[in-house]
């Protein structure tokens, strides 16, 4: 059964309250996390070396976060991520299709971007981490947390930039284009939930053998 793209975009918009304002939604997240990433990076002090190694372990872990959460509580129903997977699957995946994947005007970012609030929690969730990291070394805290506050803001640009229109600049860009590919093909209702979960950096769909590619048909503007 063929899905009414244009429908569900037409009721969906309909259904968002008329005090939405798309700017200052993104630009509440990226302030607050820049103002948070301010905080954390002023407690960096001459960091060693060794020290420097919970950035890469940082992304590990953040993209393995991205990818678990993604897969198990965005694509299968849980009590625990009850309100995720509608948004995700409920809403998100019937907004954009494979064919149909580009936003069309900026109210459209609410059903891209997390909620506003989330970035509140997330950086909120940072702070035990920190605490307890920082009781061995303060330097390794601050760089680890500032890693993953890092992930959790690229994954909001990322994906930002992955429902653009083809021919806009930024989705032209070469890493750009190839992970709007794979969240493109993401978004093909048989692929939806089993392949690339990742947004910015495949590592976990190609450690997983989550991850699949297919060339763009030449055929389609």
């Amino acid at each position: 059964m063929s899905h009414d793209t244009a429908g569900f975009r037409a009721r969906y918009r309909a259904g968002i309250s008329r005090w939405y304002r798309a700017w200052l939604h993104g630009g509440f997240v990226l302030a607050f996390g820049i103002a948070a990433l301010a905080v954390l990076i002023a407690r960096i002090d001459a960091p060693q070396a060794w020290q420097w190694l919970a950035v890469p372990l940082g992304l590990i872990v953040f993209n393995w976060g991205e990818y678990t959460v993604h897969r198990r509580y965005g694509h299968h129903k849980h009590r625990l991520g009850a309100l995720f997977y509608k948004r995700h699957t409920g809403d998100h995946h019937s907004f954009f299709v494979e064919t149909q994947m580009p936003y069309e005007q900026a109210r459209d970012w609410r059903v891209i971007f997390f909620p506003a609030w989330l970035i509140v929690l997330f950086c909120a969730g940072l702070v035990p981490a920190y605490w307890v990291i920082a009781l061995f070394d303060t330097n390794v805290a601050a760089l680890f947390c500032t890693t993953l506050l890092i992930g959790y803001l690229s994954y909001e640009v990322f994906h930002a930039c992955e429902h653009l229109p083809a021919h806009h600049p930024l989705a032209r860009l070469p890493w750009l284009r190839q992970m709007r590919r794979l969240h493109q093909l993401h978004h093909r209702r048989d692929l939806m939930q089993t392949r690339n979960f990742n947004l910015v950096f495949p590592l976990m769909d190609w450690l997983h053998g989550t991850l699949h590619w297919e060339p763009e048909d030449p055929r389609l503007p």
